[in-house]
């Protein structure tokens, strides 16, 4: 019987099912999952950033200034109030040496960095790795999300898997029933034989509505992971999973590579502080303290601003040395995932060789159950042993079955186990 028409039998309300591959699910979740699509977004972000240290540390910065100081005097040769820059000595207001009498002014100012190639190269430098790091981390998330779904994936296949067994042995169940019957009838066979068969029957069948139960919410936490909005029921196909050769690179070697890259991007950074500043600076418009002078205080300036850091308490020695011992953190976090690494390769192999020999060791009793269920029912029609041998025989065929199961699914998982580690 194809498996799509024992889901028919087994599963009655996926009688339109489709067939579902692994892949199917992998290509769904990585397509929708959230942290995927942000990651995305990251990248555009980072190229923004560039634009933004561009035009911060290469183009002019143009602004406008407008201001108006009103600074008036009071009681100034009898006038209650005046503005001027020569007060009679008995006025009272603010110094007209500081004020002016007030001040009247709206320029254009314009700042150019130059000289700055250093400094933009390294805040581009940073930039570029902190992208790279966003995108390595991409990596990560696809890995584990396709872990969690290979897992998943087995483990709903398995009650699929137990549910066809199960089918199996109903069917065989109820097509002894007629014969049992008619043996009872004829007085070979006990009433409760008959019960017995009757019992084990029900049971059987209440164990396939559970495997039923627990196939449709595998399936459901399967498309969970996969944001699949489907409702209908799938039929997984056999997973085929494979020992992935090694890496050329493994994944965490480049990961603490990129971190300590970003650290020494944080020190040259840090540094900037230290590069002579220079600046080209330049202005337009009014300039005035006196109000009837405005018209004649239009003009213009231009200059350069240079700063050099001279001395600050050796901050940047003790940065440095900051992050020293960060960079020295990240070696020793290298070295202990690689010790890690290989323990878990060594023990997810130990772990696939011990399931390999077990379902290779239960193939054999598996056959000889199955002889030995066609003997048995043979002699149930003669007469010549109890049902309860037949039933007693069925659920240790039964139960090897699901041995086998677990252990091939186990195996499966063990292999993923493995190609997880293996990255």
């Amino acid at each position: 019987m194809k498996r799509s028409l024992l889901f028919f039998f087994l599963f009655p309300l996926g009688a339109f099912a489709q067939q579902r591959n692994l892949d199917y699910f992998i290509e769904a979740g990585i397509k929708a999952n959230p942290e995927l699509l942000s990651n995305n977004n990251l990248q555009q972000y980072y190229q923004l950033q560039r634009d933004i240290i561009t035009a911060q540390n290469k183009k002019p910065q143009v602004n406008f200034t407008a201001d108006y100081l009103f600074a008036p005097f009071f009681f100034d040769d009898g006038k209650p109030i005046s503005i001027t820059t020569d007060p009679s000595p008995k006025a009272y207001g603010y110094d007209a040496s500081i004020t002016n009498g007030g001040l009247y002014s709206a320029t254009m100012n314009v700042v150019l960095p130059i000289w700055n190639k250093t400094l933009m190269k390294r805040l581009y430098e940073q930039n570029r790795i902190q992208a790279d790091i966003s995108n390595y981390s991409r990596g990560q998330i696809e890995h584990d999300l396709e872990k969690n779904i290979i897992d998943q994936y087995i483990l709903t296949y398995q009650f699929f898997i137990q549910s066809i067994y199960l089918q199996k042995i109903i069917g065989q169940l109820e097509n002894s029933k007629p014969l049992v019957e008619a043996l009872v009838k004829k007085g070979l066979l006990q009433q409760n034989d008959y019960l017995l068969l009757d019992i084990q029957l029900a049971t059987n069948k209440n164990d396939l509505v559970q495997q039923q139960f627990a196939y449709n919410n595998g399936l459901a936490i399967l498309k969970n992971l996969s944001l699949i909005a489907d409702t209908n029921n799938f039929i997984l196909e056999k997973p085929v999973i494979t020992i992935n050769a090694g890496p050329a690179n493994y994944y965490y070697k480049q990961k603490y590579k990129l971190d300590s890259l970003n650290l020494v991007a944080q020190q040259n950074v840090n540094n900037n502080k230290y590069l002579p500043q220079v600046n080209l600076l330049g202005s337009t418009g009014i300039n005035a303290s006196d109000i009837r002078r405005v018209p004649h205080n239009v003009g213009l300036s231009a200059g350069v601003h240079v700063a050099i850091p001279i001395y600050d308490g050796h901050q940047r020695k003790i940065y440095q040395k900051q992050n020293d011992i960060l960079l020295t953190n990240q070696q020793i976090l290298m070295e202990n995932a690689a010790m890690l690494q290989q323990n878990n390769l060594r023990n997810a192999k130990q772990q696939i060789d011990q399931w390999n020999r077990t379902i290779e060791m239960g193939k054999e009793p598996i056959q000889k159950q199955e002889l030995l269920l066609d003997i048995i029912k043979e002699k149930v029609v003669k007469g010549q042993v109890t049902v309860m041998d037949y039933i007693n025989a069925l659920q240790q065929y039964a139960l090897l079955q699901k041995n086998q199961a677990i252990a091939e699914t186990n195996m499966l998982l063990s292999i993923n186990q493995y190609n997880y580690y293996n990255w």
